[in-house]
């Protein structure tokens, strides 16, 4: 009965239920879909919520946004990287600290710095005593060779070349021009302790090995031997025999165109720097008659002025040694004035002979040079000694060459350089000295030909030096 009726239905509310069941399932796969979006989307749903909800009063909702403790975790992670600050001291403690370093020179410098108790910061500021600074440079004076076997040390073939120099030592005698000279150079290094980048470097301190007195005991010629290195000069101007010469040089800060051993000029061709001086001079004098200079300023332009027009007058009037064309060794300054006080004090135009390396080279006394200073010769006789040197390149850095110097053996009045008279005074003083071949072991110096220009390749920083530069205050010259 019952199937009958419901077979009965009505066609029509079949077809709204399937419609309603239909919409049913449309709604929930939209609630699915709704959800999913939200939750891949929940961080901007938060975000836009937010506001929302505060102004609504719904503030509290917010709380359930803590969940994740790995964020925790990790703010713990951070801290823990943090160091732990030391404790605070309850009082100060005196202390020394040491440090040691080297400066550009080559000095060891150690520092030591030292913290006391002091008094109140208002009143320890007012004292210079409570922040200060003492400087204590240790140095050790060498003592000079003095027996055959120191001597070798230095040079072993100086036995061979010198025969008698055995039979000289026994009364032989450390020179005090040795002592005079490190005692320069300690006042030196005084004088530079506050400003330890220009105190002599350790290269430079120890110059000079060894300075002895010596005596032939038969000839009873006078001689003085140093051991020293060699560094080179390039002094020196004469129009007569060098009417050009190479800028590189002459605008040097360490060129001078005078030598001590100088002569009346001869010939009538002008000192090949005079132009040059002249327009030194002539800048100088300008720069005095501006008005807007300061007292010190015009005062040192007055002295530069008077030392100028010095100097001008001298290469008009006199002539020096060239060391491009003449051999010469410079004295220190520790020689000069002293030769009414001992024999054996070398003065200029006195003979010398260079020993290296089993060579022999005559020379003479041809300039002074620092009195804190020891071993230099000219340009000519230095790339003799090592082909390699040039005025910016010694020939020799080791305190390997021997100047034998014979005192007041210098012929008066000085006059122009004559390399084969040289030669044969120097062999016949090395014969007093116990050197039977010396005329056949000398080298043979070669007249130089005019110069025409620089055989050696010139620094580009050389060649930026102002041409007006003023001398060295060593007063070396």
């Amino acid at each position: 009965m019952m199937h009958s009726i419901s077979s009965q239905a009505p066609q029509g509310s079949r077809w709204l239920w399937r419609a309603l069941a239909g919409l049913a399932l449309l709604m929930l796969a939209a609630l699915l879909t709704a959800a999913v979006l939200l939750w891949v989307n929940r961080a901007s749903l938060r975000n836009w919520l937010r506001p929302q909800l505060s102004r609504w009063g719904l503030e509290r909702v917010v709380v359930r946004e803590v969940k994740v403790p790995v964020m925790v975790e990790k703010k713990v992670e951070v801290i823990r990287e943090v160091p732990v600050a030391d404790p605070l001291p309850s009082q100060f403690v005196p202390r020394q600290e040491v440090d040691v370093a080297s400066l550009f020179n080559g000095i060891e410098i150690a520092t030591e710095l030292k913290t006391l108790p002091g008094g109140f910061a208002s009143l320890e500021r007012l004292n210079p005593k409570a922040y200060q600074a003492q400087f204590q440079l240790q140095v050790r004076v060498p003592r000079a060779n003095a027996s055959m076997e120191e001597l070798s040390r230095i040079d072993p073939q100086l036995r061979g070349l010198l025969p008698d120099l055995q039979a000289m030592l026994p009364t032989a005698r450390v020179s005090g021009f040795f002592h005079r000279l490190y005692e320069n150079k300690a006042k030196l290094v005084q004088r530079d302790l506050t400003r330890l980048n220009r105190a002599l470097d350790r290269h430079n301190f120890y110059d000079c090995e060894t300075i002895l007195e010596l005596t032939h005991p038969q000839s009873r010629r006078k001689a003085l031997l140093i051991q020293s290195e060699m560094d080179v000069v390039c002094d020196g101007s004469d129009g007569d025999r060098m009417p050009v010469m190479q800028e590189a040089i002459h605008q040097s800060d360490y060129y001078q165109p005078f030598t001590s051993y100088a002569w009346g000029k001869r010939g009538k061709v002008p000192n090949p720097l005079l132009g040059r001086w002249q327009q030194r001079l002539d800048g100088v004098e300008k720069q005095m008659k501006s008005s807007a200079m300061g007292a010190e300023k015009l005062k040192a332009l007055r002295q530069l002025r008077d030392q100028l027009r010095l100097e001008i007058s001298d290469m008009k009037s006199r002539s020096s040694l060239v060391a491009d064309l003449d051999p010469f060794i410079v004295l220190s300054l520790v020689f000069r004035g002293q030769e009414l006080r001992n024999a054996h004090t070398p003065q200029m135009g006195d003979y010398a002979v260079v020993i290296h390396n089993g060579r022999m080279f005559p020379a003479i006394c041809g300039d002074y040079g620092p009195s804190a200073k020891m071993g230099e010769a000219s340009l000519l006789l230095a790339q003799a000694v090592n082909n390699k040197a040039t005025p910016y390149r010694r020939p020799e850095s080791d305190l390997r060459v021997s100047y034998v110097v014979f005192p007041g053996t210098a012929r008066k009045p000085n006059g122009p350089p004559d390399l084969l008279l040289w030669q044969r005074e120097c062999a016949s003083l090395l014969k007093e000295l116990g050197c039977p071949n010396a005329a056949s072991q000398l080298h043979a110096w070669k007249p130089e030909p005019v110069f025409c220009g620089p055989p050696w390749p010139v620094p580009s920083l050389v060649q930026s030096v102002p041409p007006a530069a003023t001398p060295p205050s060593s007063g070396s010259r």
